[in-house]
């Protein structure tokens, strides 16, 4: 009988120990789609490959591939003008009118030739729908800057189902296009997350929203270098403020703290936008760790804002964008 015992807690710590094994294999795999993907984005805009013919007769091509990948130095309150073509994956949301004009209200990221990521407050605010979205702008008052605008209209608008207008966690969503983006050095989408993101410690933050509290929306795209807060911290500056779209407090797993000592931050109209950080791998790119979702006024030094943790919904945006 005791022999018994032994070999069927052998057996069950030898299946616990597959299953473990398993689940990691399947997360690694399940990754690799984001991973790939990446790669696929990175080659098709900034690897050039170029073929040369040998003198000698009779001698195969030579094809050498030129990497074009450079890195950009980033020096929204307190920020500055965005470079053109240094981040080819934002979007402006907006609410087209029967008579042609079109009023902007929020950002978002491109993530796949159909699909762009924003929080899902957006679809809730009083300015109407979001039925269009504007990719490879840079200055919305010049024409003749370095950039490459392009309207598309909306096909759908997908909240996360546990998204409730009274709170803001899990502001999340995402906007099908009605059709597909040609990709160009102006416009391609920005990486899906593989970590946490808590191994960064500075983010960039973009967006065209207000400079000062209560201002009208910027024209030109702006950006801003933040700090992660660590939760701590956070919960006590949040808790301090008696948030009451926090009733539990800022959730870790859920949610990122960024903010910065000088008066830096995103403001209103950057609902939506990104939170980004360099990509380890690819110097010309960035990675989506985060959702402009929530701020305690603008630009107060110590005072963070409140990002969507995108890593938390990878399953989510891969069901509905690949599957």
């Amino acid at each position: 009988m005791q022999q018994l015992r032994i070999t069927l807690v052998a057996i069950v710590t030898i299946l616990f120990i597959l299953k473990v094994n398993w689940s990691l294999v399947k997360a690694q795999n399940s990754l690799s789609v984001e991973i790939e993907k990446c790669a696929q984005i990175k080659q098709q805009i900034f690897e050039e490959v170029k073929t040369f013919s040998p003198l000698v007769h009779g001698a195969e091509e030579i094809k050498i591939t030129i990497d074009n990948c450079k890195p950009y130095a980033p020096l929204i309150v307190g920020g500055s003008p965005a470079s053109p073509k240094e981040f080819p994956h934002i979007a402006r949301l907006g609410n087209k009118k029967k008579d042609g004009s079109t009023e902007w209200f929020c950002g978002g990221t491109l993530i796949s030739e159909k699909f762009v990521l924003t929080a899902a407050h957006c679809f809730t605010s009083n300015r109407g729908e979001v039925n269009i979205v504007r990719l490879g702008e840079l200055d919305f008052d010049r024409e003749s800057d370095d950039a490459r605008p392009e309207d598309f209209t909306v096909q759908r608008n997908i909240q996360h189902k546990d998204y409730s207008s009274a709170t803001i966690y899990n502001d999340i969503g995402l906007v099908e296009l009605q059709r597909s983006v040609s990709f160009d050095a102006y416009k391609h989408p920005a990486c899906l997350p593989t970590t946490s993101g808590d191994e960064f410690q500075k983010l960039v933050a973009i967006g065209w929203g207000s400079t000062r509290f209560a201002d009208a929306d910027s024209k030109k795209l702006l950006k801003v270098t933040l700090n992660r807060f660590g939760i701590d911290r956070c919960q006590r500056l949040t808790e301090s403020a008696d948030v009451d779209q926090l009733p539990r407090g800022v959730e870790n797993r859920l949610q990122i703290c960024a903010g910065s000592n000088e008066n830096k931050d995103t403001c209103s109209g950057d609902s939506g936008g990104p939170l980004l950080a360099y990509h380890p791998d690819y110097p010309c790119m960035y990675t989506v760790v985060g959702i402009t979702s929530f701020g305690i006024g603008c630009g107060t030094p110590d005072q963070p804002g409140i990002y969507t943790r995108v890593y938390n919904y990878i399953d989510w945006i891969r069901n509905t964008i690949w599957e």
